[in-house]
């Protein structure tokens, strides 16, 4: 009967060590996937999901695109000129910042750019342009009324005309939800982990 005690003792000694390899991997495994906490953020969350108001504009493909589109997608909202070197500069941000998605493969299928061009250009050359950067993505074009719906929730200086350019310090970009909803605004970012982390708060 003595005999049996060392043994037990191993084997009480090793499951100790197995449960502390669990709670250490597991703790290791939330704070590296887990849900950013809002003290983590840096970006400026509505404190109720904002509606969009109601819309007609021309999509990459030429087909119409309301709100009702921004549904079951992840929607990146900014506004500019596609010919700007600083718009071309921050559409280069948030395609790394997808990229940076890849370990959560289905919000990065899910998550793309709405770019709502504010000047002059064909539906043909804005598609070419936009699927330069990602195919993913999509750039919308129409009457300047109707872009102003959506530059409006986001934020942007109220003026005579749109903007067209980008400046990385100073830009704004509207989170909007797979419901249709504006649930954050992204300003001034220029980290796309920073961007990839801070999306995630949501899912």
């Amino acid at each position: 009967m003595p005999a049996k005690r060392p043994q037990r003792l191993t084997l009480k000694l090793l499951l100790a060590v197995m449960a502390a390899l669990i709670f250490a991997l597991s703790y290791y495994l939330g704070n590296r996937y887990g849900r950013p906490l809002m003290t983590d953020l840096q970006i400026w969350i509505f404190p109720q999901p904002q509606s969009i108001e109601d819309f007609t504009l021309e999509d990459k493909n030429g087909a119409p695109f309301g709100p009702k589109a921004f549904r079951h997608h992840w929607n990146f909202l900014m506004a500019g000129d596609l010919e700007d070197s600083g718009c071309r500069e921050l559409l280069r941000l948030y395609v790394f910042a997808w990229n940076r998605l890849a370990q959560n493969r289905q919000l990065q299928q899910q998550t793309r750019v709405v770019f709502l061009q504010t000047t002059s250009m064909s539906t043909p050359d804005m598609k070419q342009v936009i699927e330069f950067f990602n195919p993913a993505f999509t750039a919308l074009r129409g009457e300047e009324k109707m872009l102003k719906r959506l530059t409006r929730p986001m934020g942007l200086p109220e003026s005579d005309s749109l903007p067209s350019s980008c400046n990385m310090e100073k830009s704004v970009v509207a989170l909007i939800n797979p419901d249709g909803f504006l649930v954050a605004l992204f300003t001034g970012l220029t980290d796309p982990a920073v961007i990839a982390h801070d999306q995630q708060f949501f899912n």
